[in-house]
């Protein structure tokens, strides 16, 4: 795991876990706000995964092309300069 991934990794644990903060101060009677931050952490904790790791796979460099085969590459040089004596 390189730790573009880790920190992608951490990210969505930390969402997670200062979501579940506030479900747990909010008292047990409020039955539907801790429903929706429920919702809330799963939802966003899994964007966070996925959009990282989208970004992860964007940032990644591509290999050079290679070369098709027969294409001829010409490169100009100059001439040798002869040494002065």
């Amino acid at each position: 795991m390189t730790s573009g991934q880790l920190l992608v990794l951490g990210a969505s644990v930390l969402w997670i876990a200062l979501c579940m903060r506030f479900w747990w101060a909010i008292d047990r009677e409020h039955v539907w706000q801790r429903r929706f931050i429920a919702i809330g952490v799963g939802v966003g904790g899994g964007l966070i995964y996925l959009i990282g790791t989208m970004m992860l796979e964007m940032l990644k460099e591509s290999p050079p092309p290679d070369p098709q085969s027969g294409e001829e590459v010409r490169v100009l040089t100059r001439p040798p300069v002869e040494e002065r004596k």
